[in-house]
């Protein structure tokens, strides 16, 4: 049979599966990965088209996921299963080993992914704690500032702290200036007004309000 340029370029592994597969595989849900997997394997086994065509739709697939795993410095050869080296490959890229690959690829770059995105999290909620220590004495210290810092958006920069620490910034902030207030109070003989100033309330006033209203919240 002889196939026209539109019949064999009709199911190629376009540009729209490649950033869906991508999609899902960064952000997920395993559903979301399932079914983009499982849509480029309906459209592959449902062309009636010759072995080495069908090597050519898998090898664009083959190369996405590559390009995925080299853009997120992973472990090839741990992500990929087999040997991409090996003579025979194409032997174990038949249709329904390779749709099975393909899955497990997938989910381990997600969770790749996902365990990298973690760790950055952490990582940056602590340099915000770090920040925020060395500068709560600072009275105009702001979410703005500390996200000048980070080179990050207030708005995804509060989502972040929030799930991380469990407090709002404003709490946060609030909880370490009474406390470093108290120690104070503890260890010197500073007057109320020059403990205020030490954490970040050049208002004494308001200092005593924020101090009697966290005191008698928490006891």
């Amino acid at each position: 049979m002889i196939w026209n340029r539109w019949e064999v370029e009709s199911w190629f592994f376009d540009s729209v599966m490649e950033a869906d597969l991508i999609s899902a595989i960064k952000f997920g849900p395993d559903g979301k990965i399932e079914a983009s997997v499982t849509q480029i394997i309906q459209k592959m086994e449902s062309a009636k088209v010759h072995f080495r065509q069908q090597q050519v739709y898998m090898l664009g697939v083959l190369n996405s996921v590559i390009q995925l795993v080299q853009q997120y410095d992973l472990d090839l050869e741990e992500i990929m299963g087999w040997d991409l080296e090996s003579m025979t490959f194409f032997d174990k890229m038949q249709k329904g080993e390779f749709s099975t690959w393909l899955y497990k690829a997938a989910e381990k770059i997600n969770q790749a992914i996902n365990q990298e995105r973690d760790l950055t999290t952490r990582q940056v909620i602590q340099e915000a704690r770090q920040y925020i220590m060395d500068h709560y004495q600072n009275p105009d210290l702001s979410v703005e500032m500390i996200c000048r810092h980070l080179h990050m958006s207030p708005a995804y920069f509060s989502t972040l702290f929030k799930k991380e620490t469990g407090q709002a910034y404003i709490a946060y902030l609030t909880d370490l200036r009474l406390n470093k207030a108290v120690e104070l109070l503890n260890k010197t003989e500073d007057k109320t007004y020059v403990i205020a100033a030490k954490v970040g309330y050049p208002e004494q006033n308001y200092f005593s309000y924020v101090f009697k209203e966290i005191w008698s919240f928490t006891y």
